[in-house]
């Protein structure tokens, strides 16, 4: 087994909640920026199947993303979800452009920016609070649940 692979079994079964949540995002953020730095050899075969495999991480990520983002029960409020609901079809277009051979280098890295914000958005709210602060909106509801 190779030692990366022993590392991911092991974050996944220590990792939960919002800090899982934020590795997701980040590995799919990392896969596009890898190929994002190999972009001008883009006519391997290499190349091209890390891309794939880097675009079909991020759009099953953000499937996920927006189904849960679309359940009536979410607990997000309703402005926040909206807004990360605008963000999954910016993503979706990305994705599909990169798909189809007319996406450039600039479409993957706005999607591993995007990933990264929100990822460092719920690296912070797992932080706790000072205990004159209340819990931010994105810290007191559930977001992912992929660990769940």
């Amino acid at each position: 087994m190779l030692p990366t692979k022993i590392y991911e079994d092991i974050e996944r079964q220590t990792l939960e909640g919002r800090g899982l949540e934020a590795a997701v995002l980040f590995r799919g953020a990392q896969k596009l920026r890898r190929c994002a730095q190999t972009w001008e050899s883009n006519h391997s075969t290499e190349f091209d199947d890390n891309l794939t495999e880097a675009l079909q991480f991020n759009q099953r990520l953000w499937s996920f993303l927006q189904a849960e983002l679309s359940d009536p029960a979410n607990a997000l409020p309703e402005t926040l979800r909206l807004n990360l609901l605008r963000l999954g079809k910016f993503i979706d277009k990305r994705i599909f452009n990169l798909f189809a051979g007319r996406g450039t280098v600039d479409d993957l890295l706005s999607i591993a920016g995007v990933n990264e914000r929100i990822a460092e958005a719920l690296q912070v709210a797992t932080e706790p609070a000072p205990a004159d602060q209340e819990e931010t909106p994105i810290s007191s509801a559930g977001f992912l649940d992929i660990a769940g």
